[in-house]
């Protein structure tokens, strides 16, 4: 693929009649590029464009959830913090690319230097596009639930005598003062479940209208949206949160086999791709029917490559299908079809005869 991505930036498109002297397979073997006007061709191939869409889950586990069941019964709540992925969506297109195994140098007449010039200038899709992206978005973490500080310390009121001399007479006068105390988990957790209980009792009570004031319809929604929201702050911290990251991936695969792997998914790593395929974890794979008979990629190019003019191939037609195969499972499942497609690195290549007329982007690009 890397080898793709240099070729594929210098492409450009334009159609018209190259009438050449000779063609040369690149690379050149022990010659030296001919004098005069040329220009280079790559035979296409078809890729596929896959976009892979993951989800990065994220459960964090809340400040009071061994409480949840006590205080307020709840036992769905996450018990501990992890991270997994899933697959949220794939899809497969078939595309056409350069082949950079089978790229030629085309010597042209004198009178082909304007069109080389105008090629020069007309950019293509490849060189306006990466071959390969990633984006992600990202879901942050609640600010109530990320900045919440619990109540660490409580104020307490002591009440005792002390002892004071009045007019020259002892007297024991009664005295209190205020101090502060630590407050354990159980009474944080107390807190929190009260302040959801007043709540739902303030919604109950905006909703029954025992409020001396009348409030519009917008208001009362507004306000119950509000009170709602409160409770759902308070509840996360028995409950705890599950965020969910987007992560995007668009890369391209050019087969040279029948089947072909695209990527491999990890429930506890994510998608990898390219090189870093393994073969351990899930994989998903395009797999290639050439129904009777299938030619083989053959040059036929003979040792005196001036002799002989361009070369070109047909594409050969090809049931597709992605499919995926579990770690530790020799059997594959379909995943979906993607009908016939025409594949041109599994076709026989031609040759034309010299000095004949072809438009080149029919046959290839031109780089």
């Amino acid at each position: 693929m890397r080898r793709i991505i240099a070729l594929a930036f210098c492409l450009g498109v334009f159609c018209a009649a190259w009438a050449q002297n000779a063609v040369y397979p690149l690379p050149l073997e022990n010659q030296t590029a001919p004098k005069g006007n040329y220009v280079h061709y790559a035979l296409s191939q078809t890729a596929f464009e896959v976009n892979v869409t993951i989800t990065k889950v994220r459960e964090i586990k809340g400040y009071y959830t061994d409480y949840a069941q006590t205080l307020l019964g709840l036992t769905n709540v996450i018990s501990e913090n992890r991270t997994f992925y899933k697959v949220n969506n794939v899809e497969i297109n078939p595309v056409i690319l350069p082949d950079p195994n089978h790229t030629y140098l085309v010597v042209l007449d004198k009178n082909q230097q304007k069109l080389i010039a105008n090629k020069a200038a007309e950019p293509t899709i490849w060189m306006q596009n990466e071959l390969e992206t990633f984006s992600t978005k990202s879901t942050p973490i609640p600010d109530f639930f990320k900045n919440y500080s619990d109540p660490s310390y409580a104020e307490m009121e002591d009440s005792f005598t002390e002892t004071k001399i009045i007019d020259g007479v002892i007297t024991q006068v009664p005295a209190n003062r205020t101090k502060l105390v630590n407050v354990t988990n159980s009474q944080k957790a107390q807190q929190a479940a009260e302040a959801i209980s007043k709540s739902r009792q303030d919604q109950y009570n905006l909703v029954k209208g025992e409020q001396e004031t009348t409030y519009s319809k917008e208001a009362l929604e507004l306000m119950l949206k509000e009170l709602k929201q409160w409770e759902e702050n308070y509840l996360s911290l028995f409950t705890g949160l599950v965020l969910e990251d987007e992560i995007h991936y668009k890369f391209y695969v050019c087969p040279n086999t029948l089947t072909t792997d695209l990527f491999s998914f990890n429930q506890d790593k994510g998608l990898s791709y390219g090189y870093d395929i393994n073969k351990n974890d899930k994989v998903y794979s395009v797999e290639l029917n050439p129904g009777l008979t299938m030619e083989t990629v053959i040059d036929t190019t003979a040792k005196n490559p001036k002799t002989l003019g361009y070369r070109y191939r047909t594409p050969v037609s090809m049931q597709a299908a992605i499919v995926t195969k579990d770690p530790g499972s020799i059997e594959r499942n379909t995943l979906f079809d993607l009908g016939n497609v025409n594949m041109y690195q599994f076709a026989r290549i031609q040759t034309l005869p010299l000095h004949q007329d072809i438009d080149i982007d029919k046959i290839g690009f031109i780089y």
